[in-house]
């Protein structure tokens, strides 16, 4: 199965008001593709992990109901994210800047981020793909 995978541009972790770790990522390419999620008031998804076929890096894909996906590729250097994820953790992907939030943010005082297209995804965890289960 081919699938279009982008890799996240900048990250951050955090914690949510409610206590829960967060890992938040923003990949350019997806905007589009959030805003059409959003749109169609989709929130039924499943994920999982698979190597690439070098087994170099990883992917995390998130499928919606009506067939819509996000493909999100962790490269080497990306490594130490999909550590974070070791921990089930929140995901919020962004459609915008992590430095134009925390610019944002500080012209306006502000100790949270105002977040405009995102999806959120509940306690994401990482498992190794194995040869039996690649996917």
């Amino acid at each position: 199965m081919f699938t279009q995978a982008y890799t996240p541009e900048q990250s951050a972790f955090g914690k949510l008001e409610n206590g829960r770790d967060v890992l938040i990522l923003y990949v350019k390419e997806f905007k589009e593709t959030i805003r059409a999620i959003n749109k169609a008031g989709l929130s039924n998804y499943t994920y999982h992990w698979f190597a690439t076929e070098h087994q170099d890096s990883y992917v995390l894909q998130m499928v919606y109901t009506d067939d819509l996906h996000i493909a999100i590729r962790f490269n080497t250097q990306h490594f130490k994210l999909v550590a974070q994820l070791m921990e089930p953790k929140d995901v919020i992907l962004t459609a915008t800047p992590l430095s134009e939030l925390m610019e944002n943010a500080q012209k306006n005082s502000y100790n949270f981020l105002e977040f405009k297209d995102v999806l959120t995804f509940s306690r994401l965890s990482f498992t190794v793909p194995t040869p039996e289960h690649p996917n």
